[in-house]
């Protein structure tokens, strides 16, 4: 009975021992670096490493603080995959093969945060025909050439005819050129794409107004209040229906709201001053008539509140 034991533990030993071998065989070392996009190393990036072949396989390793880590892969005959992350940084996978019984294969990962692989995005959106042309538009709209920009305008929604706002930027350009009849078909046109376009609705306000179709234009505003009932836009432009009928008492409500949105919207703040002038009001409406000045010192109604001021 004894010799027989000892002949099971003899073959058990040399069983493992050659499975040992035929495994060692078969491996593989690899090492590596986690660094952000300047080159600098990420010391709390962590790598999990997985493969498809082997259920419930899982290896996690955390970098050192030079951001390097290394392991022994004891399978080298299998495909895995690399998964690579760290906080305020987008995670990164890459699947990996290497040689059985190799030791020099070094892997470098960079990581990029939210907002370069944001910027990244964008990038690669403006490269692409309509938004490259729209970008050019702008380009050449920061230099005064108006033409330029237009004609880019016209090959972006000719290469991507639903790029809206290519449609608002051609409607504003043509307003201001005072072509409305096109304006107001290319307000129409970007309302096609975005019936919620607070800029295309203003266009085919203005070119309405522009052509004397005023029906169409309270239509376009009455969408526009609906959509922005705070704007002090819409407040101010409601307000001067009022005070184009000398009406102060239904117009110092709507001004008083709109200062309260916002204080600095020089219209406002110029028209309240002269509301409060006409009421009587002198030290309200000196105080009204500076603050116009100091946020629109070249504003239209500049040189006529200095003139005022000198009798307040």
């Amino acid at each position: 009975m004894t010799r027989f034991r000892r002949t099971v533990t003899t073959i058990l030993t040399i069983a493992l021992f050659g499975s040992v071998l035929v495994f060692a065989g078969a491996q593989a070392r690899i090492r590596g670096t986690v660094v952000d996009s300047s080159g600098n190393p990420i010391p709390d990036a962590v790598i999990t490493i997985t493969c498809d072949a082997i259920e419930g396989y899982k290896k996690v390793l955390k970098v050192n603080k030079k951001g390097e880590f290394s392991t022994v892969i004891l399978d080298a005959t299998r495909h895995y995959k690399f998964h690579v992350e760290a906080p305020g940084f987008n995670p990164y996978e890459e699947p990996f093969k290497v040689p059985i019984g190799s030791t020099n294969n070094e892997f470098t990962f960079t990581l990029k945060t939210q907002q370069e692989m944001v910027k990244l995005e964008e990038k690669k959106l403006l490269e692409q025909p309509g938004y490259k042309q729209v970008e050019e538009a702008k380009a050449l709209l920061e230099k005064g050439d108006k033409e330029g920009a237009h004609a880019k305008l016209e090959e972006a929604v000719k290469a991507k005819p639903d790029l809206q706002n290519a449609w608002e930027a051609l409607a504003n350009l043509d307003i201001a050129a005072g072509k409305n009849e096109l304006a107001l078909r290319e307000a129409k046109k970007c309302l096609e794409l975005d019936d919620e376009s607070v800029e295309c609705l203003a266009a085919a306000i203005n070119a309405s107004k522009a052509l004397g179709k005023t029906k169409d234009a309270e239509a376009y505003m009455d969408r526009y209040k609906q959509l922005n009932p705070d704007d002090p836009a819409t407040i101010f432009n409601e307000a001067a229906q009022y005070l184009n009928k000398m009406d102060d008492t239904h117009a110092r409500p709507l001004l008083e709201k709109c200062l309260k949105v916002d204080p600095d919207y020089p219209e406002c703040v110029y028209e309240y001053g002269m509301l409060l002038l006409r009421t009587g009001d002198m030290a309200g409406a000196k105080a009204k008539l500076l603050h116009y000045l100091e946020v629109a010192p070249n504003g239209p109604q500049a040189d006529g509140v200095k003139e005022t001021l000198k009798y307040l």
